[in-house]
C-alpha cells in the first residue's frame, strides 16, 4: 500500500506543493511541485526519524510521528503542518 501526503506552502507569493510518498516496503521520497528532491530506501529499522530538504532555499523537515507511525509532519519556517492536514 502506498501512502501519500500533500501540503500547499506559500512562499514569496508562490505556492509549492510538497508531497511525500511511502511505499509498503518502507522506501519513500519527497516531491516539490511533482519533482523528487530526496528519498530513502527501506530499512529493517523502519522509516527515518527525520528527512531534511529545501523549499525555495529554506530548510524543511519531515518529522516522523511517534515510534511506529508510518506518517510525518512537515516543519517549515517554524510552522508545523500536521499529517492530518496533508491527507489527500
Amino acid at each position: 500500500m502506498t501512502e501519500i501526503r500533500r501540503w500547499t506552502i506559500k512562499r514569496n507569493d508562490e505556492e509549492h506543493q510538497i508531497e511525500y510518498v511511502v511505499r509498503w516496503k518502507g522506501d519513500g521520497e519527497v516531491l516539490i511541485d511533482g519533482k523528487i528532491v530526496t528519498g530513502w530506501g527501506s530499512s529493517w529499522w523502519g522509516l527515518p526519524k527525520t528527512v531534511d530538504f529545501q523549499i525555495s532555499d529554506k530548510s524543511a523537515t519531515l518529522r516522523r510521528i511517534g515510534i511506529v507511525s508510518q506518517h510525518f509532519d512537515l516543519i517549515y519556517e517554524g510552522k508545523v503542518y500536521s499529517e492530518k492536514q496533508g491527507r489527500t
